[in-house]
């Protein structure tokens, strides 16, 4: 058992997990020098983040292992690869250095990745057999597949009477719920139901049902609701005509509770809620009927009443059921409509989601002993590494077992077996809500589960290697003395007994718990006030500011400790901080945008003028006094012209805006994420300014920069976030968070039961909800379930929140109810509070308890500066006019021909606006507000029109008795495109005009004879060819 080539690894918080791997992996490596062996390992991860780290860390220890002296950092993890593979260090040496040289030369086959990369890779390999098409793509932004999706859906409504009735009835619902009657958010936020792990199987189910299909569902539940309804009323009738027949008066019940509660089921109350809310039900079991002071003989009429009652109980629960079905029907409805919109789009598109691909393999290899995508790809790996095992969802899982079992069940060419080497902690499972699915750890690891013919040797790293001994000392008692809130005997266990760890001798380690007052009226401002105090209490000490970390449960509370910190100039680093949507540069570019779409919209010339107003002491004057006359503002002032570039691509005009305002000067990392963002949806939806906002506004909310290293702020992130992450210092605000939130609105799948069958579907989603305890045993079960797994995850998070720290934990929590013991417990307050009542802590006046001393920097230690790592933003001259290529060549001229060559492409541009002669006034002056010119140019670019429009040889041509059309695109027969200057027609009669700047050449003759020879096709006689030179003299030259 212990060389089982099938090895698990129990790996908690800071314990070396990476390091064992990395080790194992090397081990694998180093164990023999056949060029092959680096090609036959996966190693599977679950962020891209995750494989950068490891591929760095093999590739750093193979580079360093080939050094001689070896650095004083391999050195162990050198020896102890020595020693067990029986190699001397020069064996070694050489053969680090040989794998790496082979590795480099075939990176492509280095093949550590995700699992949505690999599953793409084979995917992409096998998309025939898949039946899928070869050019596939991979949509990973759901989130903008999903608007579409429900944009399609919404133009359906009004064309589609059935669809349209159900959005009417979906608006309604909202409605009853005192919700807005927009539908289109709720709509976007139950679609999202389709890319999540756990929903999708179950919708998949639903795609073959129709709307009036579900209609006919929702038919049959109405009239079982109904039917319960007349049947509950009747019994409760007929308890209160028993009452009355017996004898008894409704004064002979104490407060008339018994007879008012089958009065008000007979008058239609269902409410099971207000109806069971008392202690009616005990009292009738033990026979408390009548007013003590009365003593007749109520045994009959108890026994009938209990019996009644009982009955009228399970008869509500089951209409409240139905009720809790029923009110999810549209939503169901409109979902598998939702999930048919973007079936379409991807096969519109030929694209799939990210989230489609696990699914995708699954369907093909369910039910194959050898299924064939395996079987052909040979014996390629034959060693697997899994990180992050405890996030794997379920289909994940499946569909690798059939790979890895092969591997591991098998002998190659050399009769060694493959190997499979699992690494993970479930107390660090904190993404249940995305598929990862922990139990699958916790059966393999406890043996119920057996998924080869090998049995694993499980194996647990149990020491601490990051934090100080105190707050590895801490995290030992505390989850083991709140484990026992966890019901589940495997998850209490994992706290109980897999939570301890052993120090590693590093003294020292401080945790501070601070108790804030639970009824305070602003909670957050006190909660934000004792963070900053915090902040200040280790900066007392020495401690940069990059040393300290804040860690939330939720972005929302992230953006307000933000905001917090900023107002007392605390630098800090934050998602939110980070986010291009809030940075003045971006803002202010999006609103040029604007104005580029609308150029009435009002707010955006706001946008616009405040950002520039600056510098300005009477802002608002300044701001009202050009808001009416933004582009001829920004023309004068900025030389930004507007006009000029309408039409023109988002990136291009955005490069203007940059170089023009002098954006460059900072904020560089915002403006080359938001530039390359521009690039990215050009490629995909076009460069129109139109199609760039709507992805703006779809995407603003999470478009950030990454955060960068080496900057003396102080972090705020979520604990999701944090996860693998460590820092010197933590602070936990606002710790009070429930362990199961009721008030969050899940959603359950439940099996039909024999009761159900026959309402037309094999199983049904409902609200989560306590209820389900008193529906039937498998909601009950359904129920119970998800009730401890949400405790389990809210306990998880917690283990990841406090296993952060190197040196110091700050948690700042509340006052809560009185714990009388953890089992209690609901909450993080409670537990942190029964935490020191069971250790016997003393209470304080000021509710704050401290273990351990909070260490000083010593005087003369060395603070890591901050590292100028500024790159600039590069862009063109600001007095470079223009984008293209072509312009470059201007420069090779002196700025006498310079200027002739840009005032021959201006009258160029400007005859193209002029229909005829008398349109010069009117182009000119529109030429110039649009900023193409100065003002006091005018003069001189008019009369350079005017020589070419009245000249003897071509005003004729300007004349109305033409019909002019000017560079209009002609398609040949064979596909080319041409665009003549000008064609003025007479009858059948076409004059040919095209304008050339520089020395007349035999190209422009051949240029403008093609385009003659064209318009003959068309059936036009040519009567003249003429080509106007319009550098200095207008000089018409007839071909």
């Amino acid at each position: 058992m212990n060389h089982s080539n099938f090895k698990i690894y129990g790996a908690s918080a800071g314990s070396g997990k990476t390091y064992a791997l990395a080790k194992a992996y090397l081990k694998l490596l180093l164990s023999n020098d056949s060029p092959v062996s680096f090609r036959q390992i996966l190693a599977i991860t679950f962020t891209n983040k995750a494989v950068d780290e490891m591929k760095t860390r093999i590739l750093e220890n193979l580079y360093n292992f080939g050094k001689h002296p070896l650095p004083e950092k391999q050195e162990p993890l050198f020896k102890e690869l020595c020693q067990e593979l029986s190699l001397t260090e020069d064996q070694l040496r050489q053969r680090a250095k040989l794998i790496l040289k082979r590795i480099l030369h075939n990176y492509s086959f280095f093949e550590v990745s995700t699992i949505d990369k690999f599953n793409h890779k084979l995917i992409k390999t096998f998309a025939r057999d898949l039946r899928l098409s070869q050019n596939f793509e991979v949509e990973l932004d759901t989130d903008l597949l999903l608007e579409e999706a429900v944009g399609r859906l919404l133009e359906r409504a009004g064309s589609d009477k059935e669809l349209t009735e159900v959005l009417i009835d979906f608006s309604l619902e909202k409605i009853d719920d005192d919700k807005s009657w927009n539908i289109a958010y709720d709509l976007l936020d139950i679609g999202k139901l389709l890319f999540q792990e756990n929903h999708a199987e179950h919708i998949d189910r639903l795609r073959s049902e129709s709307i009036q299909g579900f209609k006919d569902i929702q038919k049959n539940i109405a009239s079982q609701i109904a039917s319960f309804e007349i049947k509950v009323k009747e019994a409760a009738q007929n308890v209160l005509q028993e009452i009355e027949n017996q004898g008894f008066d409704h004064a002979d019940f104490p407060r008339q509770t018994l007879p008012n509660h089958f009065k008000k089921i007979s008058e239609g109350e269902f409410n099971t809620k207000t109806l069971y809310n008392n202690q009616l039900g005990q009292n009738l079991e033990e026979g408390k009927i009548l007013k003590a002071s009365d003593k007749r003989d109520i045994t009959l009429l108890g026994q009938m009443v209990l019996e009644a009652f009982l009955s009228i109980k399970q008869s509500l629960y089951q209409r409240s059921y139905l009720k809790n079905m029923y009110g999810n029907i549209v939503p169901l409805t409109v979902l598998n409509e939702i999930a048919k919109e973007i079936k379409n789009i991807e096969l519109d598109r030929d694209i799939v989601p990210i989230s489609s691909l696990n699914a995708i393999l699954s369907k093909e290899i369910k039910n194959q002993p050898v299924p064939f995508i395996y079987e052909r790809m040979g014996e390629k790996y034959r060693h697997y590494f899994i990180d992050e095992f405890q996030d794997t969802s379920q289909m994940q899982w499946e569909n690798l077992v059939p790979l890895i079992g092969n591997a591991l069940e098998s002998e190659d060419e050399r009769h060694q077996k493959g190997s499979l080497f699992l690494v993970g902690d479930v107390k660090q499972a904190i993404y249940r809500w995305r598929g990862g699915r922990a139990e699958q750890f916790l059966d393999l690891i406890n043996g119920k589960s057996h998924p080869f013919v090998v049995e694993p040797t499980v194996h647990s790293l149990d020491t601490n290697w990051r934090s100080f001994d105190q707050i590895v000392a801490f995290n030992n008692s505390f989850f083991t003395a709140v484990a026992p809130v966890l019901e589940n005997e495997a998850y209490r266990n994992l706290f109980l007994h897999d939570a301890h760890q052993k120090p590693n001798n590093k003294p020292g380690g401080f945790i501070q718990l601070s108790f804030l007052d639970s009824k305070v009226e602003d909670k957050d401002e006190v909660y934000c006030q004792q963070v900053l105090e915090t902040i200040n209490q280790i900066t007392s000490k020495k401690h940069p500011f990059s040393d300290i970390c804040i860690l939330v449960r939720d972005n929302n509370k992230g953006m307000l400790l933000a905001d917090f910190l900023a107002q007392h100039t605390i630098p800090i680093l934050s998602s939110d901080a980070l986010l291009l949507n809030n940075n003045d540069k971006i803002t202010f570019l999006i609103a040029l945008l604007k104005l580029f779409e609308n150029s009435r919209d009002r707010e955006a010339a706001y946008q616009v003028l405040l950002f520039l107003a600056q510098e300005q002491i009477d802002k608002h004057n300044f701001i009202s006094k050009n808001i009416d006359w933004i582009e001829s503002f920004l023309s004068k002032e900025y030389g930004f012209h507007m006009g000029q570039l309408k039409g023109q691509s988002v990136f291009t005009i955005l490069e203007n805006a940059i170089v023009q305002f002098d954006l460059a000067s900072d904020s560089t990392a915002y403006l080359t994420f938001l530039m390359d963002e521009v690039l990215v949806v050009e490629k995909r939806e076009g460069p129109s300014v139109f199609s760039f906002l709507k992805y703006w506004e779809q995407k603003k909310s999470s478009l950030s920069i990454a955060a960068p290293d080496h900057v003396n702020a102080v972090r705020v992130m979520t604990i999701h976030k944090a996860k693998g992450l460590e820092f010197p210092f933590v602070i936990f605000p606002f710790a009070n968070a429930l362990l199961d939130d009721k008030r969050k609105k899940k959603k359950s799948w439940v099996p039909a039961t024999g009761t159900e069958k026959d309402l037309g579907l094999e199983e049904f989603l409902i609200n989560t909800n306590k209820e389900m305890l008193a529906y039937n045993d498998e909601t009950a079960q359904v129920y119970g379930d998800e009730e401890q797994k949400s405790v389990l995850d809210a306990m998880n998070v917690l283990y990841v929140a406090l296993t952060r720290p190197i040196k110091g934990l700050f948690v700042v929590t509340e006052t809560g109810k009185d714990v009388t013991s953890i089992e209690s417990a609901t909450s993080y307050s409670d537990l942190f509070q029964g935490y020191l009542q069971e250790r016997g802590v003393p209470k304080n006046e000021q509710e704050v308890y401290a273990f351990g001393t909070l260490p000083e920097v010593e005087d003369g230690t060395v603070q890591i500066a901050t590292r100028d790592s500024h790159i600039d933003y590069i862009t063109r001259p600001k007095n470079d006019t223009s984008f293209t290529i072509a312009t470059t060549s201007g420069r090779l001229w002196d700025d006498e021909r310079k200027e002739a060559i840009e005032l021959g492409n201006l009258i160029h541009f400007a005859l193209s606006k002029i229909t005829y002669a008398k349109d010069v006034p009117h182009v000119v002056e529109s030429l110039q507000l649009a900023g193409h010119f100065e003002k006091d140019a005018s003069e001189e670019v008019k009369q350079k029109l005017m020589d070419v429009v009245t000249h003897p040889d071509l005003n004729a041509y300007f004349s109305e008795d033409y019909q002019i059309i000017n560079e209009r695109e002609i398609l040949t027969v064979k596909g080319a495109s041409l665009r003549p200057d000008r064609i003025a027609i007479l009858g059948r009669e076409a004059n040919i005009i095209d304008y050339k700047t520089g020395k007349p050449s035999t190209s422009h003759k051949e240029q403008i004879t093609q385009y003659a020879d064209v318009l003959k096709e068309m059936d036009f006689t040519i009567k003249n060819v003429i080509i106007v030179y319009i550098d200095q003299n207008i000089n018409p030259v007839f071909v």
